[in-house]
């Protein structure tokens, strides 16, 4: 960054964290051709890299969300705040009525204090109802915002194309995963999938129809992982599954389903009979062990991939065979 003339900001070492660890392929194939073009890394174009590679469409929720509770925080606190100055001007208001009772022995002018008292007792209820009001209008609102929180964290798990966890989410899980294992020794198997000749799809039929493959694999895999299991986009055209509470057997069993799947049905361009061909996946199945890492873990199904990969592509190789 400081090669490249790049401000030090949140933003910017979030961007180049990813760009330094080389996991988010495309984020990196932009980024390496913005800086052998030596374009201007203006803040602008920190925050479409951050918002199209990083955290998807969540940026924009949780800036709405966090506008909108601001306002109703300062409606709420202006509400609080008026309601508390009638209070005080009523409660002053009580006093001087109290004295003049004290001070006071005739009847008539008694009557004059007392009904100004009622009056403002009466206008101290009313102004307590319509707080009473707003503080439940703030309420549905806060409920509705809990919701739109809700709904941008979820945003923010997910990849925007496939519909899978994205990176940040995957890493989060199989951490998870591998502190629920070592305490409690379940079973837990990794796939790395990888779609054979994507590059080729690409630069035959185009991106969209990279991108429509790419959705067609994402679900195609959830039709075949079980419920518990976790589908995520690993990068680019790779994929893969985190298998908690899962034997090897059937996760070879379950890759093998997905493979099979894929390569059975040839696809055909969106909107048109013209086929694109038979579409194969290379898949590595890898599981942990009691001295594993995430990176080891990761490592072995990985290197299994890329022997299905050298053994002739549209097949499952297991971390055994390495």
């Amino acid at each position: 960054m400081s090669k490249n003339k790049i401000a030090a900001d949140p933003l910017n070492f979030a961007i180049f964290y990813e760009y330094i660890i080389g996991r988010n392929v495309q984020l990196n194939n932009e980024l390496t051709d913005l800086l052998k073009n030596q374009d201007a890394f203006t803040p602008e174009l920190s925050l479409k890299l951050f918002k199209k590679y990083i955290c998807d469409t969540s940026f924009d929720s949780l800036e709405n969300i966090s506008q909108i509770l601001l306002q109703l925080i300062n409606k709420t606190g202006e509400a609080l705040d008026s309601t508390g100055e009638k209070a005080s001007a009523a409660t002053i208001g009580f006093e001087n009525q109290f004295k003049k009772l004290e001070n006071n022995q005739d009847l008539p002018e008694i009557k004059i204090v007392l009904t100004e008292i009622i009056a403002g007792t009466k206008e101290l209820a009313e102004t307590s109802i319509t707080l009473q009001a707003q503080l439940d209008e703030s309420k549905t609102e806060m409920q509705s915002l809990r919701q739109e929180l809700a709904h941008a964290r979820e945003t923010a798990k997910t990849d925007a194309l496939t519909g899978l966890l994205n990176r940040r989410a995957f890493d989060q899980k199989l951490d998870e995963y591998i502190e629920i294992h070592k305490q409690n020794d379940i079973e837990l198997c990794l796939l790395i999938l990888d779609i054979d000749h994507f590059k080729l799809i690409n630069d035959t039929f185009g991106h969209q129809t990279g991108d429509n493959v790419l959705r067609y694999t994402a679900n195609l895999m959830k039709k075949h992982i079980i419920k518990h299991h976790c589908a995520a986009r690993y990068g680019g055209e790779e994929m893969a599954i985190i298998m908690p509470n899962t034997p090897f057997d059937k996760a070879m069993e379950i890759a093998e389903k997905i493979r099979v799947s894929l390569a059975q049905h040839p696809l055909k361009l969106k909107g048109s009979k013209k086929s694109i061909g038979t579409v194969t996946i290379s898949i590595g199945v890898s599981s942990f062990k009691i001295d594993d890492s995430v990176e080891s873990l990761i490592e072995r199904a990985d290197k299994a991939m890329y022997r299905a990969k050298d053994n002739g592509r549209n097949q499952i190789m297991p971390e055994d065979f390495i």
